[in-house]
């Protein structure tokens, strides 16, 4: 059903700081501001990104999934119920850079976004920019209950599992667009920008030094699931972000699998995950039904 990640909507304390964070450090570009929601892209389309200013209903607000058309969102709501989800609301219209949407609560609260017609814009000028929002990675309480809904909820598809800990899924080329890890409690653990190449991960770590003053939490190195290059650190908030580039395509053959739960899994070159990457997580902001009240439209 799912054709593709879309967007990562985010509550923020200061939305002029976290804007100016993924301007500076990220490269993104911010094409709409309304009702102190700001939507900012790295491409063509209109946001791959939602900053809301919140103070008190801190943490992440949805994962926007796309569908091809409206006569999906139209048979969605049976098919999401039926896979253990809990629909928030009906389909809605008028929210800034997208056609219609239909909000969904998962088994473990994380709320998944299905929407359609995103607008395009004029690429940004040529600059230091990701290539596109690529996957979330999510902490559950009851994997297998999260899985069926990812699977037959959503029409993801496996990818790769490690053990009990972890798992991969797909719905579209890219190697995941979603990942699950078994936790205590259900939260965003992070999400993740495509880069062009590994050089300019290093130029990510550059500017997060010289803009904030800051260092990296893990890498840059390479995971064994997925085959991708990695750089962690946290946002302006506190959600921590993944960089990376060369994830691996499932056209290219790749064959998904069982790893082992070995440390040096996640890591090819180096260390395993240090505590700081291993505990942090963005809670998951109380969800409103249908449309929000800061996705006004134009």
């Amino acid at each position: 059903m799912v054709t593709r990640i879309g967007h990562i909507a985010l509550h923020v304390a200061d939305l002029d700081a976290a804007v100016d964070f993924q301007q500076q450090v990220i490269g993104m570009v911010e094409t709409e501001r309304v009702a102190g929601a700001s939507y900012l892209t790295c491409n063509e389309r209109h946001h791959e990104l939602i900053l809301i200013e919140d103070r008190t209903n801190r943490g992440y607000e949805h994962l926007a999934l796309e569908v091809a058309d409206a006569s999906v969102l139209d048979g969605a709501a049976k098919r999401l119920t039926a896979a253990g989800g809990t629909t928030l609301g009906g389909i809605y219209d008028g929210e800034p850079g997208i056609d219609r949407a239909l909000k969904v609560q998962s088994p473990n609260g994380h709320v998944y976004k299905l929407f359609c017609g995103m607008e395009t814009i004029d690429p940004p000028a040529p600059g230091d920019r990701p290539v596109k929002l690529e996957h979330l990675s999510c902490k559950v309480v009851r994997p297998r209950a999260e899985e069926r809904f990812l699977t037959d909820g959503l029409g993801f598809r496996f990818s790769d599992r490690m053990g009990l800990l972890a798992s991969w899924w797909h719905c579209d080329d890219d190697h995941h667009g979603l990942a699950l890890q078994r936790s205590p409690d259900s939260k965003l653990h992070h999400y993740a920008y495509q880069w062009s190449d590994f050089g300019a991960l290093g130029r990510v770590a550059d500017r997060l030094k010289a803009a904030r003053g800051r260092k990296c939490i893990w890498g840059p190195s390479r995971h064994g699931p997925g085959n991708n290059h990695f750089l962690y650190f946290h946002d302006q908030d506190g959600a921590m972000i993944e960089c990376c580039s060369e994830l691996a395509h499932m056209s290219d053959g790749y064959q998904p699998k069982t790893w082992s739960m070995a440390p040096g899994v996640l890591n090819q070159w180096g260390a395993p995950p240090p505590a700081r990457f291993v505990l942090t997580g963005f809670p998951i902001a109380t969800p409103d039904p249908g449309r929000p009240t800061w996705a006004i439209g134009r």
